[in-house]
């Protein structure tokens, strides 16, 4: 006798099927891990960058452009005045989703590469003294690769080293 009986074929046919069925729901998993592995990556550098630009700014600063920020709120408005002769007026603000510095004289700089979205940008002005300004930033972004989407907050906080100097 010679062949397979149709019992041993269906039989083949099910291990197959399940065994493929296996392989594939592996595979998919990976490749959504990798997606989101990728946007938190991207979110975690565009961040770096944004909050470090946005941080040594307020450190450079003469002092806070109060009635040109908007404080508490989001999206909220930072404008600083810069130490340098003449003073430029910097200022870090949404553009639609977008994180963008205005460093005066019609100079604009886009902090955020597409595919990051800025969902939450808000600035709290700390006064510690007659003297002494700090301002807190909180960011939150939100990245989507393929059929993931990632979203986290960044903090930080910085004093304006020229308001403690006497």
């Amino acid at each position: 006798m010679k062949g397979f009986t149709f019992i041993e074929i269906i039989v083949y046919i099910s291990v197959f099927a399940v065994l493929s069925v296996i392989a594939v729901n592996t595979l998919l998993v990976v490749h959504s891990s990798l997606a989101e592995i990728r946007a938190t990556r991207q979110l975690n550098a565009t961040a770096a960058v944004a909050m470090e630009r946005i941080i040594r700014t307020i450190r450079d600063a003469a002092s806070v452009n109060v009635p040109a920020s908007t404080f508490n709120v989001s999206p909220g408005v930072l404008s600083l005045t810069g130490s340098e002769s003449p003073a430029l007026t910097r200022q870090f603000l949404m553009a639609g989703t977008a994180l963008v510095a205005d460093a005066g004289a019609g100079q604009t700089a886009i902090l955020t590469p597409p595919g990051v979205a800025v969902t939450n940008l808000v600035f709290r002005l700390i006064v510690a003294s007659s003297t002494a300004q700090a301002v807190r930033v909180e960011l939150t972004l939100a990245a989507s690769t393929g059929r993931a989407t990632t979203t986290q907050n960044f903090y930080g906080t910085a004093v304006l080293r020229n308001s403690y100097v006497q």
